[in-house]
């Protein structure tokens, strides 16, 4: 009998655990329900999800007057986690596993909030949502003379815009991430400019939303013993540099900005009161379905709005919003097309490309802007007009 009785509150816990956990993932309350170490259901999730762990970081974080570099490292067995205690003139190493590659930058000694105006420089390269795609996103750099084979920045005095969306979805953003953190450094010296815009993918790991990521994450996590939330947290290097960046930038008169923004956002907001409202909703907490609400970060703001993607808005009131910002041109990333092509009788060019399957082909697209002509390119840097 007792033994019975054991068997039944096992059963009863075990039914109560995956029965709360199912409502709780349900309602987006949590993101992963685990069933095993290692082995979990993720919200939201489509497809099997066999990543595990690999090699990641650094990932640096300022705790207790210390800098700890974390990195899943490989190693005869397989990969092991490394801790160690650096300063801040230490050279950091990136491994990016997928490719073999490894380069080396150092940390900066204090991150700035970004401005929101520039003025526009002989050449821009643009491209937006590369999903930790480090292969494809190394190949259209190289191919385009913004970077070396060493990874150093060749690009002279023009910028490199990245119109959001680097992260979930791929298994390198971290690298992704580091090369940004390094060109950004290197483009500055020579008169360059590196804009990282903030898309809805930055902005959900930075609230703990993690319904696209992928599981090697939570894996090496797991083998770092550093939660994944700390990777990005005020007190991590890439947090803070993240907390200084934008969801909107004009340079010259082209705005650029992930999703788009609708013709009906509060007309009081300038640029720059969009962007310091953005960063303000990084940290700030939510009551359950306010965030979703939110005109700077939620369904319709400007990193989530597909409207004008979408062609759901009048070419007047596309053209009104222009007006508003004083641009001739949106740029917007987002929503994927087949092509990177323009909207709205040329007002509007749409960047956003499948670029996991291009790259696995051999592919890759950006935008081109040159002498007011805007081009796609692609990896070889054999360049068409956007029509």
């Amino acid at each position: 009998m007792k033994f019975k009785r054991i068997f039944i509150y096992a059963c009863a816990t075990i039914v109560l655990y995956f029965g709360i956990g199912a409502l709780l993932l349900n309602f987006e309350i949590i993101q992963r329900l685990y069933i095993f170490p290692g082995w979990s259901i993720k919200h939201g999730a489509t497809d099997e999800d066999s990543s595990t762990v690999s090699a990641d970081g650094p990932i640096i974080i300022y705790r207790d007057g210390k800098i700890l570099n974390y990195q899943v490292v490989p190693s005869p067995k397989g990969f092991t986690a490394s801790v160690a205690e650096i300063s801040e003139n230490d050279s950091l190493q990136c491994y990016v596993d997928e490719t073999g590659d490894r380069f080396r930058f150092l940390l900066n000694n204090s991150v700035q909030v970004q401005p929101s105006e520039y003025s526009r420089p002989a050449k821009i390269l643009a491209l937006s949502d590369i999903e930790g795609n480090f292969k494809g996103f190394k190949s259209i750099l190289q191919g385009n003379g913004v970077i070396d084979s060493q990874f150093n920045w060749t690009f002279g005095a023009n910028h490199l815009v990245l119109n959001g969306d680097f992260f979930d979805r791929g298994l390198q953003v971290t690298e992704c991430l580091w090369l940004i953190y390094k060109l950004e450094n290197e483009a500055e010296k020579q008169g360059g400019k590196v804009h990282f815009i903030l898309g809805n993918h930055e902005m959900m790991n930075l609230k703990g939303q993690l319904k696209y990521l992928r599981d090697k994450y939570e894996h090496n996590a797991d083998t770092l013993k550093l939660p994944y939330a700390d990777w990005y947290a005020r007190e991590s290097a890439l947090g803070r540099w993240l907390r200084t960046k934008n969801v909107v930038e004009k340079i010259g008169d082209l705005l650029f900005v992930h999703a788009g923004i609708r013709k009906d956002f509060p007309k009081e907001y300038t640029i720059q009161q969009i962007n310091e409202n953005v960063r303000a909703a990084i940290d700030k907490v939510f009551k359950k379905g306010e965030q979703a609400k939110d005109i700077f970060i939620g369904n319709e703001s400007p990193i989530w709005y597909r409207g004008i993607s979408n062609e759901e808005e009048s070419q007047q009131n596309l053209e009104n919003t222009l007006i508003r910002f004083k641009a001739s041109k949106m740029i917007v990333g987002h929503t994927i097309v087949d092509q990177i092509k323009s909207l709205y009788q040329g007002k509007v060019i749409d960047i956003d490309l499948d670029h996991k399957t291009n790259s696995d082909q051999g592919k890759m697209y950006a935008l081109w802007i040159e002498n007011g002509t805007f081009y796609s390119t692609d990896q070889q840097g054999t360049k068409e007009v956007v029509k």
